[in-house]
């Protein structure tokens, strides 16, 4: 049912999933502005998916809907969260651990008093900017509560809003494109230099739940092309080593010992392999782990 409470098995859940806000009682808390089109329903499921229930914060979603029709978001959405998820309504107060979703054909921002307020786009359909719309006012209303979180989708909504976002102190963040379904709106976000952090859905998650908690997200480093090409070619280099070594290993080990010391290796084994073995054995123990299928 819409805006249901469903249950999460905690045990499926990591431990840092687990645990209740040590501040949930502040009464300041971040507002999060997730906006989407084009596959955005799969990003946005991923995300919800990924965020425990004492959060901290709230959530409200700004997806590109077909106005002449009604929307399913809320439907669609509340089984990946234990979050209450519902559809904004003109005035409604905006809670913690709270998940709200734009009505279809409306424009959505928040006011001074903590609320939500529709209002009806001024723009042709095909110029309406609704998240851009959201951030422009949640950057005012809240500065450096406020987050952008920029997900899948064709278009370039949200690049001027999340500006904003970024001068009053938030927090800027949007999906890899190489994740997005549709990278044009995540891509066109990073065109702008204003994004903090460019991450996978699951990845955002963990980083709110960290800047909320007051702990520090350091995101995963990207191998570099030298580690990019060892991994390439370890499958060939233990493939070799299997295929040409084993038996040498097993019926000449004194031989290979005294000839790791001495630099001399039997006939049979080729220079490059023996180069390999060299570095082996004159690793020190411990520094290298071969996989056990070598």
């Amino acid at each position: 049912m819409p805006g249901s409470h469903p249950q999460h098995n905690k045990a499926d859940r990591p431990r840092w999933l687990q645990s209740p806000l040590s501040a949930s009682s502040r009464g300041d808390f971040p507002i999060v502005a997730i906006g989407a089109s084009a596959g955005g329903l799969e990003a946005c499921r991923k995300l919800l998916d990924a965020l425990p229930a004492f959060n901290g914060m709230a959530f409200i979603i700004v997806q590109h809907l077909d106005p002449s029709h009604d929307s399913m978001m809320v439907d669609l959405l509340a089984g990946h969260t234990p979050m209450p998820v519902q559809l904004a309504t003109d005035g409604m107060k905006i809670e913690r651990e709270r998940v709200y979703v734009i009505p279809p054909g409306v424009y959505l921002s928040v006011n001074e008093k903590g609320g939500l307020r529709l209002s009806k786009p001024q723009a042709r359909h095909g110029a309406r900017l609704p998240f851009d719309f959201l951030l422009n006012s949640l950057a005012r209303e809240y500065g450096a509560r406020a987050v952008c979180v920029v997900l899948s989708g064709t278009g370039a909504d949200g690049s001027l809003g999340l500006k904003t976002v970024k001068e009053s102190g938030g927090l800027v963040i949007a999906q890899d494109i190489g994740e997005a379904d549709y990278d044009g709106m995540p891509r066109s976000a990073i065109a702008t230099g204003a994004v903090d952090v460019v991450l996978r859905t699951t990845k955002i998650a963990e980083a709110l739940v960290a800047r909320e908690r007051g702990h520090a997200f350091v995101p995963e480093r990207k191998k570099s092309s030298a580690q990019r090409s060892i991994e390439d070619l370890l499958p060939d280099i233990i493939a070799l080593l299997r295929a040409k070594t084993v038996t040498i290993l097993l019926s000449t080990s004194t031989a290979l010992s005294s000839g790791a010391s001495s630099g001399e290796w039997p006939s049979r084994v080729s220079k490059p392999l023996a180069s390999i073995l060299t570095c082996c054995f004159a690793t020190p123990r411990n520094a290298i782990s071969f996989p056990r299928t070598c």
